[in-house]
């Protein structure tokens, strides 16, 4: 989680939309990480699963993340490197094969409140990134150009990493960027009060969290230590 996040209490912040946020829970399934000696282009990133270049680090282990809590939580596998320097990253957004049509893994879960105005709206989202994420191309000559695998994979993250043995890749995933563009009034109410994101992109709010979870700027500072 970011610094400044105090684990156990609510962790409190205000959107671009004027909505007072408290957020009482966030977790996010990392997937995996990889880091890459080059810089893709714009063509590359539509074109393929996995960066142009050369992966020089990887740490193919899944976590789910506190990202309340701004102490580091230890992947449950140790990562690989060259010593090479790398100047972009990944996140893997994923519980299983980055390429599977199917993924029932819940990758982000949040809860919180959001006010404005003197109203309150509690909120919770359990979103995933399965077929309910496909893009359908709309290029019948091209029908792989939009794979489910670039709705799972975040990137090109920006870093200036250059690994050597025994250092610590430490990932910090901020949630305030989430929920930036979220306008909660547009929310879906529950039977029990709750407001609820969906888990599809069919409403404003639902679609921007969905998008500030992938987003590549901000969202995802990697540092090596």
């Amino acid at each position: 989680g970011p610094e400044g996040a105090v684990k156990g209490d609510p962790y409190v912040f205000e959107n671009q939309r004027g909505y007072r946020v408290s957020l009482e829970k966030a977790i996010l399934h990392i997937g995996a990480v990889y880091l890459n000696r080059s810089t893709p282009t714009s063509v590359s990133q539509d074109t393929s699963c996995y960066l142009a270049g050369v992966y020089i680090a990887e740490v193919p282990g899944g976590l789910d993340v506190d990202v309340l809590d701004p102490e580091p939580q230890p992947f449950p596998v140790e990562g690989f490197a060259t010593t090479e320097r790398a100047t972009t990253a990944e996140i893997w957004l994923t519980g299983g094969p980055v390429d599977a049509e199917s993924d029932p893994t819940v990758i982000a879960q949040v809860v919180g409140v959001a006010s404005k105005d003197g109203y309150e709206i509690p909120f919770e989202g359990a979103i995933t990134i399965s077929d309910n994420r496909a893009v359908e191309t709309t290029d019948p000559a091209l029908p792989g150009a939009k794979p489910i695998c670039k709705q799972r994979v975040v990137s090109p993250i920006a870093v200036d990493i250059t690994p050597a043995e025994g250092g610590t890749l430490l990932v910090r995933v901020d949630p305030r960027d989430w929920f930036q563009n979220v306008e909660f009034d547009l929310l879906e109410q529950a039977s029990d009060g709750l407001y609820q994101f969906r888990d599809d992109s069919e409403d404003q709010p639902s679609r921007n969290l969905y998008s500030g979870i992938r987003a590549n700027a901000d969202v995802y500072v990697l540092t090596f230590e």
